[in-house]
């Protein structure tokens, strides 16, 4: 039922904050400053692909121990079970901290107010939190990515949009008749929309500017993540994993049956990708 992201002795947790915390944004942000130093993030998994930030990548976000269980194995209690299957778990917990919004035990029945009045432990209820505005959730966050708003979602992540991926054989035609790229594999993570965008690629404690392709490719009609450096010298020798920041939407994929077209147009593409990322400090 638990799973941990590092050992910890767990006699020693103070607080935990509980939520899916998919994305650690600046809202999420919110609820880890009420923790003390002897603290968890309680996470509840639901069964999705798609995550912004899957697993143990929260951690390297905010550097705080994740505790991971798994809903299906919870959603049958009542909200004392499930309040006192934390208290058996860490039995010194003097504070949890939950959204305004938290509900939980079955059928969600019981909602944050009712922590205290069941368990006696300390509970904080922090507020909900807005930019802009706009209520800061994981599904506008995720609603602003397939539009292609990867630039304006930074400003609800605290950060630009990244994920990591395994790095995979490619056609060969890129290096030969068009642009090298380094070609891509992501599990779990959810893609922005399909289009062309300037990125930055992260590996051996280096950045690198490049110009990231996402969808159906003219050549050969699968679906693809590709990347191009866009350093003239570049001759660092690439790992199996790396990771892919997305900075600026540049445009919509098109279909191209000449070469000669596509290449004239990924160059526009590298002209335009280098334009936006000359103005961003990310190195």
């Amino acid at each position: 039922m638990w799973s941990f992201s590092t050992p910890i002795k767990k006699s020693n947790i103070k607080s935990l904050a509980i939520g899916r915390f998919d994305g650690m944004h600046l809202g999420h942000l919110e609820l880890c400053k009420h923790l003390c130093k002897n603290s968890v993030l309680l996470i509840i998994l639901k069964d999705e692909n798609d995550f912004l930030t899957p697993n143990n990548f929260r951690n390297k976000i905010i550097p705080i121990p994740l505790v991971f269980m798994s809903f299906t194995k919870i959603k049958h209690l009542n909200a004392k079970d499930f309040l006192n299957l934390l208290l058996s778990e860490f039995n010194h917990l003097e504070k949890i901290v939950v959204g305004y919004d938290f509900k939980f035990g079955k059928e969600r029945k019981w909602e944050a107010k009712d922590i205290y009045k069941l368990c006696g432990v300390k509970t904080i209820i922090v507020d909900e939190f807005k930019k802009n505005n706009q209520s800061v959730h994981t599904s506008m966050i995720k609603t602003m990515l397939k539009n292609g708003l990867v630039f304006q979602v930074r400003e609800y992540l605290g950060r630009f949009y990244s994920i990591f991926a395994s790095v995979i054989k490619g056609q060969g035609i890129g290096s030969k008749e068009l642009f090298a790229t380094i070609n891509l594999k992501v599990k779990n993570f959810f893609l922005p929309k399909d289009g062309v965008y300037a990125s930055i690629v992260k590996f051996n404690n280096k950045t690198f500017h490049s110009v990231t392709f996402i969808g159906i490719r003219s050549t050969d009609e699968h679906f693809s993540i590709e990347t191009h450096i866009l350093e003239d010298d570049f001759n660092e020798k690439v790992p199996k994993e790396v990771e892919l920041v997305f900075i600026d939407y540049i445009r919509e994929n098109q279909k191209f049956n000449d070469l000669r077209l596509l290449k004239a147009q990924i160059s526009k593409d590298i002209l335009q990708a280098k334009q936006i990322l000359g103005k961003i400090d990310e190195r």
